[in-house]
C-alpha cells in the first residue's frame, strides 16, 4: 500500500493538472494552451519542483525555441523590467517561471522584481494570469492585431512562428523600428536578422517612417538617459489598434540603445501620450511600461526635455 501511495504521489507532481482547463473566466481560445499551461506551471512553481516536464509534454515547440536563443544575440538587444503591474496591482509572471525561462536561454537571472525585458515580455507574457484592464499580457502575440496592422503573415511574431524565435522575431520588429538610428545597436540586430522568419525581415530591412516622443534627462553625476517612445503605423486599423508602440531606451551605461517593451495601441492612446502640453523642458520625465532603468526608476520622476518628432531610418 506504502508503495502504491508513493507512486501515486509522485504522479501526481508531474502529470498535466490543468493544463485542460482552458479556456476559464476572461479567457478566449486565443489565450489556449498558455493560460492553462500556466495554472500548471504555477503550481509547480510553488511547490518548487521542476517546470521542465510539463514543456516537453505540452509545448515541445516552444521547448526548441528557447534552447534556440542560447546562441542569439537578440538578447542583448533588451534592457530590464519590473515584474509587477502597477495598475493592475499584482506580480505578472509567477517568479519561478521566469527563473526557468531565464536559465533556459542563458539570459541574465532575475533579480527580485527586475527581470530581462525580451524574456518577460515575450515568452513570460504568454503565462501571464493577471488580468489588466487591456486584457492578458499574451494578448499581443496570440492575437493577429499586430501582422494585420502591418501587412504581416498571421503567426509571424507569433508564439508558434512557422520560422524563427518568438525572441528573434519580436527583436528584429521592434529593433527594425526602434534601433537603427544607433551604429551599436544595429550591429546587434543585423546579427539576429538572419535567424528571423522572412516576412518580419524584410520589413525590419526596410526604413519605418514613424513619430517618436524623446525624454531626456540626466541623472545625478551626468549621466544622460534618453527614453523612446516610436509609434509605427498600421497599415489598417486592427483589432481596434492603429499604431505599434516600441519602448526602448538609450543609456551610457549600456552602451547602446536597448528594447523594454512592444505591444499595439490605438489612435486615443497616442494622442494621449503625445499631449502638447506634456511636451518642452522642464517636463517629468518617468520610465513607463514596467521599464527599469536603475537610478531613474527608482527616483519616480525627474525634470527634463520632452520632444516629438517624424523619423525614418
Amino acid at each position: 500500500m506504502k508503495k502504491l501511495f508513493l507512486t501515486f504521489a509522485i504522479s501526481c507532481s508531474v502529470v498535466p493538472l490543468y493544463a485542460l482547463d482552458c479556456p476559464q473566466k476572461q479567457e478566449s481560445a486565443a489565450d489556449c494552451p498558455w493560460a492553462g499551461a500556466a495554472r500548471e506551471l504555477d503550481v509547480l512553481a510553488d511547490r518548487r519542483e521542476p517546470l521542465e516536464p510539463v514543456f516537453l509534454k505540452e509545448l515541445p515547440g516552444l521547448l526548441r525555441q528557447l534552447d534556440s536563443d542560447r546562441t542569439s544575440p537578440a538578447r542583448r538587444l533588451w534592457g530590464e523590467s519590473i515584474n509587477f503591474d502597477e495598475l493592475a496591482g499584482g506580480t505578472i509572471v509567477h517568479p519561478g517561471i521566469l527563473e526557468f525561462l531565464a536559465a533556459r536561454i542563458e539570459a541574465p537571472r532575475p533579480r527580485g522584481k527586475i527581470v530581462h525585458a525580451g524574456m518577460e515580455h515575450t515568452y513570460g507574457y504568454l503565462f501571464s494570469l493577471l488580468p489588466t484592464k487591456f486584457g492578458f499580457k499574451r494578448a499581443r502575440w496570440v492575437r493577429p492585431d499586430i501582422e494585420d496592422g502591418l501587412g504581416l503573415p498571421r503567426g509571424s511574431v507569433g508564439p508558434s512562428a512557422a520560422e524563427g524565435t518568438l525572441l528573434d522575431n519580436v527583436t528584429c520588429l521592434a529593433g527594425g523600428i526602434a534601433l537603427r538610428d544607433d551604429a551599436a545597436a544595429e550591429a546587434l540586430l543585423a546579427q539576429v536578422l538572419p535567424r528571423c522568419g522572412a516576412a518580419v525581415r524584410a520589413y525590419a530591412s526596410v526604413p519605418v517612417r514613424r513619430g517618436r516622443l524623446t525624454e531626456e534627462v540626466s541623472l545625478p553625476g551626468g549621466r544622460k538617459v534618453v527614453l523612446r517612445t516610436d509609434f509605427a503605423p498600421f497599415k489598417a486599423v486592427s483589432g481596434g489598434n492603429s499604431h505599434l508602440l516600441v519602448y526602448s531606451v538609450f543609456d551610457p551605461a549600456a552602451g547602446h540603445a536597448y528594447l523594454v517593451t512592444a505591444f499595439p495601441v490605438n489612435k486615443g492612446f497616442v494622442d494621449g501620450v503625445l499631449t502638447p502640453s506634456s511636451l518642452g523642458k522642464n517636463k517629468p520625465v518617468q520610465t513607463r511600461y514596467n521599464a527599469y532603468v536603475e537610478g531613474l526608476t527608482e527616483a519616480g520622476k525627474f525634470k527634463g526635455t520632452r520632444s516629438v518628432a517624424v523619423v525614418e531610418k
